[in-house]
């Protein structure tokens, strides 16, 4: 028996299995009425099958035979079984589809190294199946003509692989990106608001379609993965549905021939914008890679460098102030003399994740050498960045238990950029605050303002 929530979500994905497959059928079916130009529930059923297992297929075939029952509708108990072929082949085709990614590829949609094995053994192989078998199984029950069988084949790839380029991308970045900002959303409704109307206008000037390609190529370097699919997709069903009902750019003398170019133009353009996309994103985790220390996963001193120049010439400009925090652990030696290195370094790593939840957003922590590291604050004057400094102090002191019986702690060193500050004066000033946090008995945080003051 599944456990309670395991069956409800289950049953959960088979109603939106077969709600979608209805929708897709009303909006934009042709003959028979259960075939349609896009087959979202292939993605859905991929999805199931990749997050649950061997336990989503029964639901993947009940959802489709609901759905498709309707459509193959002549005599009861024709039409039950050729309805449970169909649906037999709607679930074999996610099954294969999960088994052949999981097999090939890591299952992540991370970088476009993955747009070859994803297309293949993702969605042409296990939709070559099943459309031959829902082809034959139509024609075997007379819903078409055997001559029809080839070109129907060819549709049910087309339509099947859109459904899974379309949805699994979303749902493997959905797990592992964060939740698109307000201004994300505004630029995708933007695009996606300029693409709906290209699209509108094109059935009156065919033009205006291959406009739309620029437009996401665009999009494609301001907006994340998912968002971006998400944008794809429906302009994919806008698509579709106003092709199925109005003559425009894939007008031919036949269905079949208008079929196989408009579904031909939809998979190149997705092909383009997801290929692009991934690439995008690749380059990203590669400039990433290279700012990123590997022991701590902070920025590193390279990334360091770049932004205080940035946020020196900001200052420069427009005299907007900022200020340096550097500490390191105190009687860090002792602590990998006593516990080996090895314990050190997970000491490093659990300092780093705390602070990083302690600290504002727009701060940035970055490891500069072996225990020693940086925060930079933008827009930040000393009082703020003292309060800053002494709260990350306080969390470490309290809060980093990562050795049993022991307390770690910090000494700090807090400055505001200053007129005619470079990066190595800068530092150097702080830096010589931190060595009299060290020298007045470590665990405290010193800043200039206090030296100022005494003067």
């Amino acid at each position: 028996m599944f456990p309670f929530k395991t069956f409800s979500l289950l049953l959960l994905g088979a109603i939106i299995y077969y709600l979608v497959a209805m929708f897709g059928m009303s909006v934009f079916s042709f003959h028979p009425s259960n075939i349609t130009l896009l087959w979202l529930p292939f993605g859905i059923g991929v999805i199931l099958t990749h997050h649950f297992g061997l336990k989503a297929l029964p639901f993947i075939f009940l959802g489709s035979f609901f759905a498709n029952y309707g459509g193959m509708v002549t005599e009861e108990i024709h039409s039950i079984f050729h309805t449970s072929i169909a649906s037999f082949a709607d679930t074999l085709a996610p099954f294969l589809s999960t088994w052949l990614i999981r097999r090939h590829m890591d299952g992540n949609c991370d970088g476009v190294k993955v747009l070859l094995p994803i297309t293949i053994f993702g969605a042409i192989i296990p939709t070559f199946i099943s459309g031959v078998i829902i082809s034959l199984n139509l024609a075997i029950g007379g819903y078409i003509h055997y001559d029809e069988v080839y070109a129907l084949i060819g549709v049910l790839m087309f339509a099947d692989g859109l459904g899974l380029l379309l949805l699994y991308p979303i749902y493997q970045n959905f797990k592992i990106l964060s939740v698109p900002t307000l201004k994300e959303w505004q630029v995708a409704f933007f695009y996606l608001a300029v693409a709906f109307a290209f699209i509108w206008f094109s059935f009156t000037y065919n033009y205006f379609l291959f406009l739309v390609l620029p437009l996401l190529l665009i999009a494609a370097f301001q907006i994340r993965i998912h968002l971006l699919m998400g944008m794809l997709l429906m302009i994919v069903i806008e698509t579709i549905a106003l092709s199925a009902h109005s003559n425009g750019v894939f007008h031919m003398p036949t269905q079949i021939e208008s079929i196989l170019m408009l579904i031909t133009y939809l998979m190149s353009l997705v092909f383009v914008i997801m290929g692009v996309s991934l690439h995008h994103t690749e380059l990203i985790n590669s400039i990433n890679l290279i700012n990123t220390d590997n022991l701590t996963k902070v920025k590193n001193v390279r990334a360091y460098k770049e932004r205080i120049l940035e946020l020196l010439s900001l200052y420069e400009r427009y005299q907007t102030p900022f200020s340096i925090l550097i500490f390191d652990i105190d009687d860090f030696k002792v602590v990998n003399d006593t516990y080996g290195h090895r314990v050190g370094d997970i000491v490093l790593t659990d300092m780093c994740a705390l602070i990083q939840k302690h600290i504002r957003t727009n701060d940035t922590l970055f490891r500069v050498g072996g225990e020693e590291f940086v925060i930079l604050c933008p827009n930040t004057y000393l009082i703020d960045a003292v309060e800053i400094a002494e709260k990350v102090r306080e969390v470490v002191a309290l809060h980093l238990n990562t050795i049993d019986n022991k307390s770690i702690t910090i000494s700090v060193g807090v400055s505001q950029v200053e007129v005619n500050d470079t990066e190595d004066s800068l530092y150097r000033r702080v830096d010589g605050l931190l060595y009299k946090s060290k020298h007045n008995g470590k665990n405290i945080v010193t800043s200039d303002y206090i030296y100022k003051e005494k003067a």
